[in-house]
């Protein structure tokens, strides 16, 4: 255990009392320029440092911010944390982050020690296994502001900071369907996730607009059990030979999807054009390299602090808002090209 040199201790070995040491720390003009000059050479002599939570929660504050993730092996929420950094480098706030890897019980103990601490905010996105939300209306009950995002618990009235992930996978999809993929499978994750169940609509929604029908036999849930890709795989290319098209909800996934189908003899994009989402590193380390849609977690995150600081700064009230990132396609190898037809002159 650390041992950390007190106010106490320096008071023990300067024979002066606690009230004293505390005030000549402090440049207190009460306190003589000597005895100030006496205990500050000292402290620096034993490396003490002021205890900054202390300090603060004295206030009613504790300047701290409890960041609260699903999995930071993901290059998605490490780039979100990255942008959350940016933005409090230069506050005076510190951040206690909290790594779930998708488990509720995780996410149940790190708002418990997010209580304990008494943060003054808490930055989330919620995990697979979350389908309830009372643990984080106990934040509220304590006026404790949260800013979701990504994954984000929808009827809780705070901000919350998200990708337009249905227009993406709308868009996704209608450019699948513009280069001529006609029998489009999706692989959708959890169904308790917002994010999973917009780029679900965006998916059904594009298939109606250009009149092809919606094949319940076509869309996976994929829950991270892998091996179920391969039976999904198997059984659609079985019932339908001429599938053309796949879009997938995570580039992992799909950098696994597009494995299995070569495997089964399937070419990418030649045979069967895949489209992944979130741009993560594996969409340019593949070959052929992923075509998906644009990495927005650096500017989720910036806006996701930016936010909570406005709150604790009291410019602005906590209030059930949607901030939206509109992110864009990313064209690769893995879709064909879009073919224009110029009419003649």
């Amino acid at each position: 255990m650390g041992k950390y040199v007190t106010i106490t201790e320096i008071a023990r070995q300067l024979n002066l009392s606690h009230s004293t040491v505390s005030r000549a720390l402090g440049n207190h003009p009460r306190i003589s320029k000597k005895t100030r000059d006496l205990v500050q050479e000292r402290a620096a002599e034993l490396g003490y440092h002021v205890n900054s939570t202390a300090h603060h929660l004295s206030k009613g504050k504790s300047q701290l911010i409890g960041v609260i993730v699903p999995q930071l092996s993901l290059h998605f929420f490490a780039k979100v944390v990255e942008g959350i950094q940016r933005v409090f480098k230069d506050t005076e706030y510190s951040l206690l982050l909290f790594n779930t890897e998708e488990s509720l019980d995780e996410e149940l103990r790190a708002i418990q020690t997010c209580l304990k601490h008494r943060v003054d905010g808490v930055l989330a996105a919620i995990s697979m296994e979350t389908k309830k939300f009372g643990h984080f209306e106990q934040l509220l009950k304590h006026e404790v502001p949260i800013v979701f995002f990504d994954r984000v618990a929808n009827f809780l009235p705070v901000p919350k900071v998200i990708a337009n992930d249905y227009q993406a996978s709308y868009d996704a999809t209608q450019y699948l369907i513009s280069t001529g993929c006609r029998q489009i499978a999706h692989i959708t994750g959890c169904i308790n996730l917002n994010n999973s169940n917009n780029r679900l609509y965006g998916y059904l929604d594009a298939l109606m607009s250009h009149d092809i029908s919606i094949k319940e036999s076509l869309i996976h849930y994929y829950e991270f059990d892998l091996s179920s890709i391969d039976k999904f795989l198997k059984k659609i290319l079985d019932k339908y030979p001429g599938l053309d098209g796949l879009f997938v909800f995570n580039d992992y996934v799909a950098y696994y999807a597009i494995d299995v189908l070569n495997k089964m003899g399937k070419r990418v994009p030649e045979d069967i054009s895949v489209f992944g989402f979130s741009d993560e590193p594996v969409a340019t380390y593949m070959s052929p390299k992923l075509s998906t849609v644009q990495q927005v977690a650096a500017k989720m995150g910036e806006h996701a602090a930016q936010k909570i600081i406005s709150i604790l700064g009291e410019n602005e009230p906590m209030i059930s808002e949607k901030i939206i990132i509109n992110p864009e396609l990313v064209l690769r190898e893995t879709t064909k090209e879009l073919v224009v037809h110029r009419e003649a002159e």
